[in-house]
């Protein structure tokens, strides 16, 4: 137990030696990239669609909930399906990644045993997997929305800052749940059924607005926010200023927990994982 905690902590202590770990993590990219492309294209290795799969699974699931629910809610077929494929893609970049969040370090469990790497490698690495897939199914929005014929204007470059925004409180979550799922194994299972249940608490497919008085209730959903400061620019909108500034606080909230933790948490991961 002792070699595998000093694989995992340095001679340094305290905040340098996890600031140490995740520059020392950004500074092997090959790792990491060839890591994660290789995480993402081991389950499609010999089917004859590979990573396809991904656009038509989707593709599919857009359209399905576009058939029934934008007859439904009265939205005009072509500016609910761009409001839709947005939501979805969103939404299946957010719970997968938070869904895999507390194994990041179980999974990486005897490489972490066993190799000298910075233990924020294995973040990156996770990163990157869903990073690939969320490309994949960009190319879904992109094709509703030139179907579509939306007027993409200076607003639509808003979705980027809003898009690195979620990357970063996504990159942020992951570790702090990676500690908590090594030290609490029940916990994998408790986020995937609440991502079950948020995805239909969650302004996916539906309006925030069509809640009437109750709008309140979806603007209490961080994930609201998260969704509509990338969602509102590519539908021709900007998004409120309430999601911006909620986005920033947790982003920058959960920044500072990590900061303040992560050294830590580092250090007796080691326990937890034996």
């Amino acid at each position: 137990m002792r070699d595998r905690s000093a694989r995992i902590s340095s001679s340094q202590s305290g905040f340098l030696a996890g600031l140490n770990d995740v520059i020392r993590s950004f500074a092997s990219p090959p790792l990491w990239i060839t890591l994660g492309w290789y995480d993402f294209t081991l389950r499609y290795r010999r089917t004859y669609l590979g990573p396809l799969w991904e656009i038509l699974v989707v593709g599919i699931w857009i359209a399905g909930l576009g058939l029934l629910f934008g007859r439904l809610l009265g939205k005009s077929e072509e500016d609910y399906l761009v409001y839709l494929s947005a939501g979805v893609i969103l939404w299946s970049y957010i719970s997968s990644t938070l869904s895999s969040g507390p194994g990041v370090f179980l999974s990486n469990s005897r490489a972490i045993s066993s190799i000298n790497n910075p233990l924020f490698t294995y973040v990156l690495r996770n990163a990157v997997e869903h990073w690939a897939k969320m490309a994949i199914h960009a190319l879904i929005i992109l094709g509703v929305m030139l179907w579509s014929d939306v007027q993409l204007g200076w607003q639509t470059l808003l979705a980027v800052p809003g898009l690195l925004l979620l990357f970063l409180g996504s990159m942020v979550a992951v570790p702090l749940l990676g500690f908590a799922g090594a030290r609490y194994r029940d916990l994998s299972h408790m986020i995937r059924s609440g991502m079950r249940f948020l995805f239909f608490a969650t302004p996916v497919f539906w309006y925030a607005d069509g809640l009437r008085d109750r709008e309140f209730l979806a603007l209490l959903n961080p994930f609201t926010h998260y969704l509509e400061i990338v969602r509102a620019p590519l539908t021709g909108e900007t998004a409120p200023m309430l999601s911006w500034l909620v986005v920033l606080a947790i982003d920058a909230a959960g920044l500072i927990l990590l900061v303040t933790t992560y050294s830590s948490l580092r250090r007796r991961l080691a326990i937890w994982l034996g």
